[in-house]
């Protein structure tokens, strides 16, 4: 019978988490890994160009929002409309 979270040890819980997490990311993994090439890639890209934008928009010491390029905002908005078509948001 496992033991309740409330009588385990700190190393108990720091372990039952841990082992929570791992089974939450293999599982999103395998939902992932369902997705085709192409939704898989859009999805990236997208996160890629989100993470470079905002990365550049939101700290001062990596330029600010007026740092950020057409070129990066272009790029995000081809990747945003790739998103939109490979998982039907436009309907």
């Amino acid at each position: 019978m496992a033991k309740k979270l409330e009588n385990m040890t700190q190393d108990e819980r720091f372990a039952y988490w841990a082992k929570v997490r791992e089974k939450e990311k293999a599982e999103r993994a395998v939902k992932i890994n369902k997705l085709t090439y192409a939704q898989r890639m859009a999805v990236i890209e997208v996160h890629r160009w989100l993470d470079n934008v905002l990365d550049t928009a939101l700290y001062p010491d990596m330029g600010g929002i007026r740092s950020v390029s057409a070129y990066d905002l272009q790029e995000l908005s081809d990747a945003k409309d790739t998103l939109q078509f490979q998982f039907n948001l436009n309907d």
